[in-house]
């Protein structure tokens, strides 16, 4: 072989194998940037939720405005029955006065289902609740019903609530005849 064919080939296989590395580079560039899903933290959130959910009742039990407020995210939107939406934190602390306010008040209520989002952003929660208190003669009422809350993971990992409805499995009660 001559000192050209040498030089030509030794060309040709200095092409190859840029052509391999410039493959191979792309290929890395491409497969390499794609982010892997976020980790599954769906059954940490679950019970992160629950225990927010706990330490709310305990909240509302104290009777304390401020301490069940403090469950809500700035946007929150209270969907109370027979009421107005409180869609702003002045209605919902004139909502939840308003029930616990209520004279020889018991509260409680507990999660029945947790569902969180893939994303892990959104959950939501439904359960039971059970209330009494004293009505406007003293005599003692109660009620039982149904919730349902959405929560939404925060910039610091905690969760807050940011929709809150509850009504009551008890028909209603039949209205006065006018007179």
């Amino acid at each position: 072989m001559t000192k050209m064919g040498a030089a030509i080939l030794r060309c040709e296989a200095a092409r190859i194998v840029a052509w391999k590395c410039l493959c191979l580079s792309f290929l890395l560039v491409l497969f390499g940037c794609a982010s892997a899903p976020p980790p599954d933290t769906r059954a940490a959130d679950e019970a992160a939720i629950r225990k927010a959910d706990t330490d709310w009742v305990k909240a509302a039990q104290s009777k304390q405005v401020g301490a069940w407020v403090a469950f809500y995210s700035d946007d929150a939107v209270v969907l109370p029955p027979n009421e107005e939406v409180a869609a702003s934190k002045d209605s919902i602390r004139k909502t939840v006065g308003g029930l616990l306010g209520l004279p020889g008040l018991s509260i409680t209520w507990q999660p029945r289902k947790v569902e969180v989002a893939r994303s892990g952003d959104l959950a939501y929660l439904n359960g039971a609740y059970e209330l009494t208190w004293n009505d406007a003669n003293g005599k003692p009422s109660a009620d039982r019903g149904k919730t349902l809350k959405i929560w939404k993971k925060q910039s610091d990992g905690g969760w807050k609530c940011i929709v809150d409805t509850w009504n009551s499995d008890l028909p209603a009660a039949p209205s006065s005849p006018s007179k």
